[in-house]
């Protein structure tokens, strides 16, 4: 039976999550020893780990109680909404910790200064804007056009690097306002996982093996293992939310079941997501299963109507193996 204190949300460090921790301390060093302003716009699908390595830098530069002030050195800020500049300034000023709660100001302009202050008061040295996406689904291109020119603002009056994060439309925003377009010297996409050659396929088996490590799972079931490792590329289309998810279900399936963690716990597992038998990755034929590889990434259409759906999906191209376990592409994209 496997050991159920072992934490159901690992953490996997990869060589592009440290890529982009090292751009944040790059962006901090900058400032603090160069008096340099960069900025960073970092994109990627829903489920590739945005948010996760912005919580994660967080933890790893937590808050500091000194004898004069609490020094927060990172400040991450998840969008949900945001209807007009005053609203952002307000719900902003809450996350840094404004002993008002954004209340308390006469006009927009007081608010914006006392942001300003207090960022400098808590000695903020890096600004992680998350989900600014949620700016451009809006619709409201005045929307768009004004909060564009308040981050241009902040930067310049700020002084510190600002990291924007969000969806692959989240370029948009950026790319809509020339002046804050030339702040963002840095912008990084982050990939899924791909199976179509065996360097790429390498990469999502050595996320396997490190789950693997995490959860302590027996090497009889081997999910880094190509077969398993494909089967659950064939269910995850190489999303790393996804993978982790079914990884982590499959661990606590085991520790109800009191057994070791198998191929058959997989199946039960996607069994009870409601996957049907004929389509289920753990019970078919390798040779009978299909991966989806991202080729490219979702888009925004400015041109739909307002109830129209305006997310584009991304394509994929769909990948088969041989019994020789030889990946080999279909004619067109899914």
């Amino acid at each position: 039976m496997m050991d159920q204190n072992i934490s159901t949300k690992p953490f996997v460090y990869f060589p592009r999550i440290n890529e982009l921790f090292s751009l944040f301390d790059l962006l901090r060093d900058q400032n603090i020893r160069h008096d340099a302003v960069s900025c960073a716009l970092i994109t990627g699908e829903s489920g590739s780990g945005k948010s996760e390595i912005a919580s994660r830098y967080v933890l790893k530069n937590p808050v500091v109680e000194e004898e004069e002030r609490t020094f927060k050195p990172v400040v991450w800020y998840e969008l949900k909404s945001v209807s007009n500049r005053k609203d952002f300034i307000i719900k902003l000023l809450i996350a840094i910790g404004d002993p008002q709660l954004g209340r308390g100001a006469k006009n927009e302009g007081e608010l914006y200064d006392r942001l300003i202050l207090q960022c400098r008061v808590i000695g903020l040295e890096l600004l992680i804007l998350d989900e600014i996406q949620v700016i451009i689904e809006r619709r409201s291109q005045s929307v768009i056009s004004v909060l564009a020119d308040l981050f241009k603002d902040l930067i310049k009056d700020l002084g510190i690097p600002i990291v924007f994060m969000g969806m692959p439309w989240s370029r948009h925003l950026i790319d809509s306002n020339k002046q804050l377009r030339g702040r963002i010297s840095y912008r990084h996409v982050i990939p899924s996982f791909r199976v179509s050659m065996p360097e790429y396929l390498n990469e999502f088996r050595k996320l396997l093996k490190k789950l693997s490590d995490h959860y302590q799972l027996s090497e009889d079931v081997g999910i880094y293992k190509q077969d398993m490792a494909l089967k659950i590329f064939s269910f995850s289309s190489g999303n790393l939310r996804d993978t982790v998810i079914l990884v982590r279900d499959a661990y606590t399936q085991s520790c109800r079941d009191g057994k070791a963690v198998s191929s058959a716990t997989f199946k039960k597992v996607l069994r009870g997501y409601g996957v049907p038998d004929e389509q289920n990755q753990f019970i078919q034929q390798l040779e009978r299963l299909q991966f989806r590889e991202l080729v490219c990434h979702s888009d925004w259409n400015f041109g739909a109507r307002t109830k129209e759906n305006s997310i584009v999906d991304g394509k994929y191209v769909t990948f088969g193996v041989s019994t020789d376990r030889k990946i080999y592409s279909f004619h067109g994209a899914a």
